[in-house]
C-alpha cells in the first residue's frame, strides 16, 4: 500500500524515473514516505464560519435547526470565506472531499464561488424537481439528509434523475437510530453516510448490496452516538470509507479524523477505509521526521502525521514500472 521512496522534482513537477520518484534539490538528502492520499468521503463545508454550540443533533442541524438559522443569517460573504478557509484545509490533508451542499441553487452557487479550482466532489441538495434538473448540470449529483427530513416522492424523482444522468445520489441514515435506514437503502444511494446507530441486519445488508458506508467518528462522538460496535462490523469491508462531517463540528482534516479514530480502531484498517477513493488515484508524499521505523509506517502516519508533514499531494494517476 505504500513504498519509502527518494524524491526528486525539477521545475516541471514530479519525476518518475524507473519506478521512483526523486528530488533534484541538492538540500534534500533524506527518503520520503509515498502513500496513495486520503479521500474525505464526507464533508459539509457551508457552516465552515459557525463554530457548533453543544445541543441534541436534530436541534443542531436538523431541517430547522441552529445550523441552518445561522445559515439564513449570514452575508454570503461570510459563507464563502469560511468555505474557502475548509477548502484549504482539505487540500492539505485528502486529495479531495466529496461534499454534501445544501440550501439548493443559491448554496451551490456560494460553494462554486468559494471552490475557485474546483477540488472538491460537490453533491448538492434541491428542493424540488426543476430544482433538481437545473443543479444535475453543475454538479456531481444529489445529496440529502435522513428520509425523514424530506417528501420521499422527490427522493425517488432525484434518484432516478441521478441514474440516468450518471450523477452520485448519496444519504444520511442511521446517524440518530435506525428508523430511517430502511427508507434510505430502499432508494438503492450509492453512498450511505453514519450508518453508526444501524442494526446489524441492516449493515449487512447495506454491505451485501454494494453501497458505499461512510463513517464519521468526532461528529457521532460530539452528538454521543459513537458506536464501536458498527464501526468494528465495518473494518474489513472493501467499501468503507471515512469522512469528517460538518466543518463547525470538526476540522476537514482527514488526518485530526484518523488521529481521534485510532484510539478505538486499528490504524491499517484506518489507513485502507481513508485512502478508498473509487473516482481517480492520487498520491501523497510525507516527510518521515515523526515516524517510527523503517517497517510498517502506516500506524504513524495515522497517529502522528500532521497537515504540516504533508510536503504535496499528487492529484494525477501516477504509473510506477
Amino acid at each position: 500500500m505504500f513504498r519509502v521512496l527518494d524524491v526528486m522534482r525539477n521545475e516541471t513537477g514530479f519525476l518518475v524515473r524507473d519506478g521512483e520518484l526523486r528530488f533534484e534539490a541538492s538540500d534534500v538528502q533524506h527518503d520520503y514516505i509515498l502513500i496513495p492520499a486520503f479521500f474525505n468521503a464526507h464533508t459539509h463545508i457551508g457552516d465552515s464560519f459557525i463554530e457548533a454550540p453543544p445541543m441534541p443533533l436534530e436541534k443542531l442541524v436538523g431541517p430547522e435547526g441552529y445550523k441552518f438559522r445561522k445559515l439564513q443569517e449570514a452575508d454570503g460573504n461570510e459563507i464563502v470565506e469560511g468555505m474557502r478557509r475548509s477548502i484549504d484545509m482539505i487540500k492539505k490533508t485528502s486529495s479531495t472531499s466529496l461534499e454534501f451542499r445544501e440550501e439548493g441553487l443559491e448554496g451551490f452557487r456560494l460553494y462554486l464561488m468559494a471552490d475557485r479550482e474546483r477540488i472538491l466532489l460537490a453533491l448538492s441538495r434541491p428542493s424540488s424537481a426543476e430544482e433538481a434538473e437545473k443543479l444535475s448540470e453543475v454538479s456531481h449529483g444529489f445529496n440529502f439528509s435522513s428520509v425523514r427530513d424530506h417528501d420521499y416522492s422527490l427522493l425517488e424523482e432525484c434518484r432516478e434523475m441521478a441514474r440516468r444522468k450518471r450523477l452520485i445520489f448519496a444519504i444520511h441514515a442511521g446517524e440518530m437510530d435506525s428508523n430511517d435506514v430502511e427508507g434510505a437503502l430502499a432508494l438503492e444511494p450509492d453512498f450511505v453516510v453514519h450508518m453508526n446507530m444501524a442494526e446489524r441486519d441492516q449493515l449487512i445488508q447495506t454491505m451485501d448490496e454494494g453501497i458505499y458506508i461512510v463513517s464519521c467518528f468526532r461528529s457521532n462522538a460530539f452528538f454521543n452516538v459513537f458506536r464501536k460496535e458498527a464501526y468494528t462490523m465495518l473494518s474489513d469491508y472493501e467499501k468503507w470509507m471515512i469522512g469528517t462531517d460538518n466543518a463547525m463540528i470538526a476540522t476537514p482534516s482527514m488526518l485530526d479524523e484518523l488521529k481521534f479514530a485510532s484510539y478505538f480502531i486499528d490504524p491499517e484498517r484506518l489507513f485502507r477505509a481513508a485512502v478508498r477513493n473509487p473516482f481517480f488515484e492520487s498520491y501523497m508524499l510525507i516527510k518521515p521526521e515523526k515516524m517510527r521505523g523503517r517497517g510498517n509506517v502506516i500506524p504513524s502516519v495515522i497517529r502522528r502525521a500532521e497537515s504540516c508533514d504533508v510536503v504535496e499531494i499528487i492529484r494525477e494517476k501516477i504509473k510506477f514500472s
